[in-house]
C-alpha cells in the first residue's frame, strides 16, 4: 500500500529547493513576455535570454553564496541597460538577490549589498537624460526598495535568531524538567525505602519480642503463650495488610476493587495506644502520656508523628532490652511534641550501655520527615538511657492544621 504522505514529505524537505527554482522559472517567463512585447523587432530580439535566464538561474546558489547571484544579476541587467536592451524580471531577481544577503549576513553586509545593488538604477540614468525628473523617480524608487527588501532581510534575520534562541531555551526547560523529574523520583523512592523501614522494622521488632515471651511462657503457662501468639499473628497480618496497601497504591491497580487489597486509611495519633498496647508485656515497661488538648492535624503531621513514635519504640526494643519508657505527646497551641524516653534497667546496665549508639537509616528517615514539615529533631543519650524528641509545627486552628 502506497504511503500518501510520502510525497508531502518529499516536498516539504526540498521546499527551499523547489522555491528557488520557482524563481528561476517565474522570472525567465516574466523577460520572455517583456522581449515579446516590448523589444523591437529584428533578428536580434532574443538573445538577450542567453545572458539573463543563465544569470536569473544564479538564484539557486543564494542560500549558499548570496554575494554570487548579486554581482552576476547585476553584471547581466547593467550591461543590458547600457545597450539600451529590456532587462524583464532582473530588477525583481536583485531584489531577491539583496534579500537573501540581508537575511543571511550582518547589517553591514546588508547595508553594502543594497550599496551595490544601486549601480543598477545609476546605469539608467542616461537612459532618461532628455527627462531628469523620471531619471530622479526612478532613483528614489529604488533606494526606497532596496531599504525595504534590506530591512525586511533584517527583520527575518532577528526573528530567526529569536526563534533559535526560544528553542534552546525550551530544550534547556526540557533538560531542566527532566531533571527535577529524575529528582522527583528520587525523592520519591527515598520515601518509599522510609515507610517500608519503618513497616518492616517496627513489626519485627514486635514479632521478635512476641516471640520471644511466648518461648519463655510455654512451659509455664501455655494460656498465656497461646495468648501471644495470637497477638504475635494479629501484627504479622497487620504489617502485611500495611505492606500490601502501600504496594497496592505504590502499582496504581485500577481493578483493585472488592477483589483487591482493602485501602486503610494512613495511622496517624488516634492509633498510638494501640501501637503502645502492641509492645506491652516484654521486659519494657511503658507509658503513654498526652498533654495538652488532643485535635486532628493534617495527614502530613498525624503520620509523621506516628513514625516519629514507631521508629522510637523499635529503637528502644533493639537497645534498651530491659527497663521502663515512656512516650509523651504534648499537644502546643502552634507546635505538636513528641517525646519518647527510656530508662534501662540497672541490673542490665553492664550489658546494654545506655551510651551504646543509637544511629541508623532509621533515625536518618524520621529526621527527614521532620525536616519536611520545618520541624526539628533530635535523639541523643541522657543519663541511664536514651531520648528521642521531635516537634512538628502545626496550626491552632483544626481546620488549617
Amino acid at each position: 500500500m502506497v504511503d500518501r504522505a510520502t510525497p508531502l514529505r518529499w516536498l516539504l524537505a526540498r521546499r527551499a529547493v523547489l522555491g528557488d527554482a520557482g524563481f528561476v522559472l517565474a522570472f525567465s517567463a516574466l523577460h520572455v513576455v517583456d522581449l515579446a512585447l516590448l523589444a523591437p523587432p529584428g533578428p536580434s530580439k532574443w538573445w538577450p535570454l542567453l545572458v539573463s535566464v543563465p544569470a536569473t538561474g544564479l538564484l539557486l546558489v543564494r542560500r549558499r553564496a548570496p554575494w554570487v547571484p548579486l554581482f552576476g544579476l547585476l553584471a547581466v541587467a547593467t550591461a543590458l541597460t547600457l545597450l539600451r536592451l529590456p532587462i524583464g524580471a532582473l530588477n525583481l531577481a536583485i531584489l531577491v538577490a539583496v534579500y537573501s544577503v540581508a537575511v543571511r549576513g550582518s547589517l553591514r553586509q546588508a547595508v553594502a549589498a543594497s550599496v551595490v545593488a544601486m549601480v543598477y538604477p545609476v546605469a539608467e540614468v542616461p537612459v532618461y537624460a532628455e527627462s531628469p525628473a523620471i531619471g530622479a523617480l526612478r532613483i528614489v524608487g529604488a533606494v526606497v526598495n532596496l531599504v525595504m527588501v534590506a530591512g525586511w532581510g533584517r527583520a527575518m534575520r532577528l526573528g530567526r535568531k529569536r526563534t533559535a534562541q526560544l528553542e534552546r531555551t525550551m530544550a534547556l526547560l526540557d533538560a531542566a524538567r527532566d531533571r527535577l523529574a529524575a529528582d522527583a523520583a528520587v525523592v520519591e523512592r527515598a520515601r518509599i525505602a522510609r515507610e517500608f523501614h519503618d513497616i518492616v522494622s517496627h513489626n519485627l521488632s514486635v514479632v521478635a519480642l512476641r516471640a520471644g515471651v511466648a518461648r519463655a511462657l510455654l512451659d509455664r503457662d501455655p494460656e498465656h503463650a497461646r495468648e501471644t501468639m495470637a497477638e504475635l499473628e494479629r501484627t504479622s497480618r497487620a504489617a502485611l495488610t500495611e505492606m500490601r496497601t502501600l504496594l497496592t497504591v505504590l502499582r496504581g491497580d485500577e481493578n483493585t476493587g472488592a477483589e483487591g487489597a482493602e485501602l486503610h486509611p494512613a495511622p496517624g495519633l488516634a492509633e498510638l495506644d494501640e501501637l503502645v498496647d502492641s509492645v506491652r508485656g516484654g521486659a519494657v515497661s511503658w507509658r503513654l502520656e498526652r498533654r495538652g488538648t488532643p485535635r486532628e492535624f493534617g495527614t502530613g503531621v498525624e503520620l509523621t508523628a506516628y513514625r516519629v513514635v514507631q521508629e522510637a519504640i523499635t529503637n528502644v526494643l533493639k537497645h534498651a532490652r530491659a527497663g521502663r519508657a515512656r512516650v509523651l505527646v504534648e499537644y502546643g497551641g502552634t507546635a505538636l511534641r513528641i517525646e519518647v524516653s527510656d530508662e534501662v534497667d540497672p541490673s542490665r546496665r553492664p550489658e546494654t550501655p545506655a551510651d551504646a549508639p543509637r544511629s541508623g537509616h532509621g533515625l536518618i528517615g524520621l529526621r527527614e520527615r521532620v525536616a519536611l514539615l520545618g520541624g526539628s529533631f533530635t535523639a541523643h543519650p541522657v543519663e541511664g538511657g536514651f531520648r528521642l524528641e521531635a516537634v512538628l509545627p502545626c496550626a491552632e486552628n483544626p481546620d488549617l492544621a
